[in-house]
């Protein structure tokens, strides 16, 4: 649940936050491009990557949000808002890392436990939320399914047409991701929240 308080917090208390937010993404963007880089991966391991790396920034900033938050101020939805990016976060990186310490079929059972918690944590998220925060999220999906829809057309008639070559349907969902987190971020500063 958003909330919001007449009296804005105080102006360097907000400096502070916005470092923070700030520094925290510096910190992960530099992590995630250091292993990028480094690991001479596939482009679509490093979507998925960078996309882990941005729902990881995004679950530490509403940690921080929350921590900063005056204690008359309800907490909303804001701890399931997290345990979501979280799990979204795994399930890009597990199929990228898990093969090192485990079997395929043992990783992809994970991979099927988380979406299928994450799954659960979204309808309860839904349903806990108030009216703005499900305004964003169903302005989110509709935004990027039309994205969605519209570039995969075009990529699709392009491929048949030799154009461009095939692009994996690993590479697909990362993108997709970073769609779907762009649309959120349009979605949520519609409605004034940034």
């Amino acid at each position: 649940m958003v909330t919001r308080s007449d009296k804005p917090p105080p102006f360097a208390l907000r400096i502070l936050g916005i470092a923070l937010l700030a520094g925290s993404g510096a910190v992960v963007g530099a992590a995630v491009t250091h292993l990028v880089l480094n690991q001479d991966m596939p482009w679509e391991d490093g979507v998925a990557l960078t996309a882990a790396g941005a729902l990881v920034a995004m679950a530490i900033a509403g940690g921080v949000i929350m921590a900063m938050r005056p204690s008359s101020v309800p907490k909303g939805c804001g701890l399931l808002q997290i345990v979501v990016l979280i799990l979204a976060a795994a399930m890009f990186v597990l199929p990228i890392y898990g093969g090192s310490w485990l079997g395929a079929d043992t990783v992809f059972a994970l991979v099927l436990g988380l979406m299928v918690a994450q799954t659960a944590a979204n309808v309860m998220l839904w349903n806990r939320a108030d009216e703005m925060l499900r305004r964003i999220m169903a302005e989110t999906a509709a935004m990027a399914f039309v994205a969605c829809q519209g570039g995969l057309f075009v990529y699709a008639a392009a491929e048949r047409l030799g154009l461009v070559g095939a692009v994996s349907t690993w590479g697909l969902i990362g993108i997709v991701m970073w769609v779907y987190l762009l649309a959120s971020s349009l979605a949520a500063a519609r409605r004034g929240i940034h």
